[in-house]
């Protein structure tokens, strides 16, 4: 027969068995065999001063069975040689958010790609060091667990078919440029499909804001795709002028009017019908340079290849009778969203942690091990 005491330590025993066995991991992207190197990576985040970055995973990476999250681990590329500064780095603010999302697929638009709230599992300074020299794979964590992430909170992850898991990150003040160089690569691997750009042609004549100063003129700037963003820039078109970007899906009817159509008493053409527009005032140099005129798309494949005409319209009393003063036009043919050979993607701005719209879109799976309870 047990003594009082044997059975307390029995039962103590099997308590901290429990516990060792109830710590379990995750590895993604499941399909790409992250038990191994893979065969491409990421300058994504901790190679920049700033970043924001969503990383999405398939059901069919994570699976189905609903599970506790309580860390995250990522690895650096390799096998390269250790260069540059030993560090350590230190990041002024760094924050984790995870949980799920039902959009049917990742585009630039951070928000949009979010139908729940995520769960915030870290926010704070973090200290991490560079890749400390030749490996294949690395060890998840990277050296002195700089790339291993304890939450602060549990996140309860329940996928449903069709559905993505999101690890949102957002990286504030990362100080490794300031000690020179040195490798931060993370590992991961790329995929098929996703998007391609387009091209844009101009075309048309803009008018001027008075006699012998330049013509306004347009230009887009971005990636010209569904699941993309691009912007509608323009210069002389008047100082501190209010500006409407005129998005059109016809170049030779507005409304029961042939285009090009001459506005009374000027030269300036509207070039293209106005099926949407934007607004927004030019600097005083009379150029329009930011990121207001916005067009961001779905990544939707029905959008591939559509021709989507651009123009700026600025409102100038001085310049002619009716006020108006017209850019010359752009024809934007949209590039291609193709369907993902591997259910990964990442969406991403490489130095702005704060932006709305992503600037890095990629086919691409982080090498990631979650922890789980």
């Amino acid at each position: 027969m047990k003594t009082f005491k044997q059975s307390i330590a029995v039962a103590f025993i099997s308590l901290c068995t429990a516990s060792l066995t109830a710590q379990s991991s995750i590895e993604l992207p499941s399909t790409a065999q992250p038990a191994f190197e893979l065969s491409n990576y990421s300058l994504l985040p901790f190679m920049q001063p700033n970043a924001r970055v969503q990383m999405f995973y398939g059901a069919s990476e994570v699976g189905l069975l609903p599970f506790v999250a309580d860390e995250i681990a990522f690895r650096f590329d390799g096998p390269i040689p250790q260069v540059g500064a030993p560090g350590p780095f230190a990041i002024q603010q760094l924050i984790l958010r995870i949980g799920t999302t039902s959009v049917g697929a990742p585009g630039s638009d951070f928000a949009a790609n979010l139908t729940s709230p995520l769960v915030e599992v870290f926010n704070g300074p973090w200290t991490y060091w560079p890749d400390s020299g030749s490996a294949a794979p690395h060890p998840w964590g990277g050296p002195n667990n700089g790339l291993l992430f304890p939450f602060t909170n549990n996140a309860p992850i329940a996928m449903n078919p069709g559905e993505w898991l999101v690890v949102d990150l957002t990286m504030i003040g990362n100080n490794i440029q300031s000690f020179g160089f040195a490798h931060a690569i993370l590992d991961g691997a790329d995929t098929t499909g996703g998007i391609s750009d387009g091209s844009a042609v101009s075309f048309g004549s803009g008018c001027a804001i008075s006699t012998g100063q330049p013509v306004a003129a347009a230009a887009v700037v971005g990636t010209m795709a569904p699941g993309a963003t691009h912007f509608l820039t323009g210069t002389n078109l008047g100082a501190n002028a209010l500006v409407l970007g005129m998005y059109g899906l016809d170049n030779t009817n507005y409304i029961g009017v042939p285009l090009p159509f001459t506005l009374p008493g000027s030269s300036c053409d509207l070039l293209t019908s106005i099926d949407a527009s934007t607004i927004t005032f030019a600097d005083a140099s009379g150029a329009v340079s930011g990121t207001d005129l916005v067009l961001s798309l779905p990544a939707n494949p029905a959008f591939s290849g559509f021709v989507v005409y651009e123009q700026l319209a600025s409102l100038v009393p001085t310049a002619n009778v009716m006020g108006i003063v017209f850019s010359d036009a752009v024809a934007v043919t949209l590039g291609n969203f193709s369907a993902l050979g591997r259910q990964t993607y990442s969406v991403a701005h490489d130095s702005d942690a704060a932006a709305t719209y992503a600037n890095t879109l990629r086919a691409f799976g982080y090498a990631m091990r979650l922890g789980t309870l």
